[in-house]
């Protein structure tokens, strides 16, 4: 999971502090809580009417993120609402010629607070599932992130799964890389946990690790911000998940103009724009 704030000077300033946390926040958002999600699911039943596109023309298109996710969507140092997920927000309602009121909402009722019509879409980074599509729909996905590997720039034996054999793998303690790697490397490689990105990503530069496992998006972020000799290699499929526009059940219209603007602002070469601006020059999320 777009806006009309200034970045400038690549975001220094909420670029510091962010290094050390983004890895706790990013592509690991829980799934709604089972009671909210519950609720979502009832209030489809009883809400009122769902707003479609020709109402949303005559109005303000509502939209609503966390803003407590950067680099997707927080509030700045100046109060101000920013990030990839904003840009794209603003984005869209500029190619479906809309004027859009970006607000936040806590991310445990947020479900909820779409199915019931408080807003008309939640642009927020939210992952696709079979539990959130009981409540809402959901567009095309406008980007996807997941698992990738790491070596030094200098490393020239690792090109598959296969040649870890025997080498360090690190991953971080309690996220799906580790998961991914206890479960496929007993027996293979031997696996070193960390606390966080930061740590993990200085025990590859310093050699403590031969790999590293990490989600891709954090990566890309921390490659923006510090120069890193490190590369990604590509070993075939590995975990990832899409991220989708949510909007109300019944709204037909709508969800067929955001898919149009979407293929639109990709094709205009916007999207990647704000890529470039949020997560890192070069980096692919399609």
């Amino acid at each position: 999971m777009l806006v009309s704030q200034a970045h400038g000077n690549k975001t220094n300033q909420h670029r510091a502090g962010i290094n050390m946390t983004i890895h706790k926040k990013l592509f690991h958002r829980p799934l709604v809580g089972a009671v909210a999600l519950l609720s979502a699911i009832s209030l489809t039943s009883f809400s009122a009417q769902a707003r479609d596109l020709p109402e949303i023309q005559n109005d303000v298109f509502q939209v609503a993120n966390s803003g407590a996710y950067p680099p997707f969507s927080y509030v700045d140092t100046s109060g101000n609402l920013v990030g990839f997920d904003v840009d794209i927000a603003n984005a869209l309602a500029d190619k479906m010629e809309v004027e859009a009121n970006i607000q936040t909402s806590p991310w445990n009722g947020i479900v909820a607070a779409l199915a019931g019509g408080r807003f008309d879409a939640c642009i927020c980074s939210m992952s696709v599932t079979e539990e959130r599509e009981r409540a809402v729909d959901f567009t095309d996905s406008y980007y996807r992130s997941g698992l990738s590997v790491w070596v030094q720039e200098s490393t020239t034996d690792v090109a598959s799964i296969d040649d870890f054999a025997g080498k360090r793998v690190g991953s971080t303690l309690g996220e799906t890389g580790n998961q991914w790697a206890t479960e496929n490397g007993e027996g293979k490689w031997r696996n070193q946990t960390f606390q966080g990105l930061p740590d993990m990503l200085n025990a590859l530069t310093t050699g403590r690790i031969d790999v590293m496992i990490a989600d891709d998006v954090p990566v890309y972020v921390a490659l923006n911000e510090q120069d890193l000799a490190i590369k990604q290699i590509d070993v075939g499929e590995l975990p990832s998940w899409p991220a989708a526009i949510a909007v109300q059940k019944n709204t037909p219209e709508l969800k067929e103009a955001l898919n149009t603007a979407l293929a639109e602002i990709k094709e205009d070469g916007t999207y990647q724009e704000i890529v470039a601006k949020w997560i890192g020059e070069g980096v692919e999320l399609d």
